[in-house]
């Protein structure tokens, strides 16, 4: 499904309810604009451990950092939940293997295996439940050997975070441009928000449009909190490095 398809598809029933997850041709035509995806591949490269040879990424959508790395590691493997996702990774990737689970319920020791590293690019705003969070820890934990590192990035839960934030982003290509209008609201003292979003999307070679609504429901964390998560099921080592851009999370077994 291109974009043509995207719109016509939206057009057919404008009033269902769509997550920007349902169409992975949309969401890596925008994330791929507006995302340094070279910088997902530094942050591997900055943080793993001596040997690493056996890379997984937890979250791993429509695979761009699997088919950036698949021929730097000997092992890579993306694990997402989202088929359709890995329908479209399944054709950028050529040697990764990839996984259709639920980070919150799989774990590579399931299979076996164990990784030298594994990372999650941005995706704990997902694990809105605290019970997740600790679910997702072990999982990481237990996918990892002695001495292996985990890594990930996060917008900290604080007093600074504005409420009721609104963000317009415009993306396009020479046939395509897509606009997102998004207003976001914290909802709980827990850090939990809903983001609104509204997608205009064009085929600028046919003339054609749509518009698009969606709620993504999300979490920020506070460091402490993040911390508590990882120490408790074993991690010996854990910083938070708050620099320039996002704040890190590097943990290690």
């Amino acid at each position: 499904m291109d974009l043509s398809a995207v719109i016509r598809d939206i057009n057919e029933n404008p009033h269902r309810e769509r997550s920007f997850y349902e169409y992975p041709e949309l969401y890596e035509f925008f994330q791929s604009r507006v995302v340094d995806r070279d910088a997902h591949v530094g942050l591997v490269e900055r943080f793993e451990p001596n040997g690493t040879n056996r890379v997984l990424e937890f979250g791993c959508g429509a695979g761009p950092l699997p088919a950036r790395i698949d021929h730097t590691y000997d092992d890579v493997m993306g694990v997402d939940s989202n088929e359709a996702m890995l329908e479209l990774a399944e054709k950028r990737v050529t040697n990764a293997e990839l996984r259709n689970a639920d980070f919150t319920e799989w774990s590579a020791a399931d299979e076996d295996q164990s990784f030298d590293m594994t990372v999650l690019m941005g995706g704990l705003l997902h694990l809105t439940d605290d019970q997740d969070l600790e679910f997702f820890a072990e999982n990481v934990y237990e996918s990892l050997r002695d001495d292996g590192v985990f890594v990930t990035f996060f917008e900290p839960f604080s007093d600074t975070i504005a409420n009721g934030s609104r963000e317009v982003h415009s993306v396009e290509s020479e046939r395509y441009s897509v606009k997102r209008h998004a207003t976001s609201a914290l909802t709980s003292s827990a850090g939990h928000y809903t983001t609104t979003y509204l997608f205009l999307i064009r085929d600028k070679e046919r003339g054609k449009s749509a518009r698009m609504g969606t709620v993504f429901r999300g979490r920020f964390f506070t460091p402490k909190r993040l911390t508590a998560a990882f120490t408790n099921v074993g991690f010996n080592t854990i910083d938070i490095i708050d620099r320039d851009g996002p704040t890190i999370l590097h943990a290690i077994r």
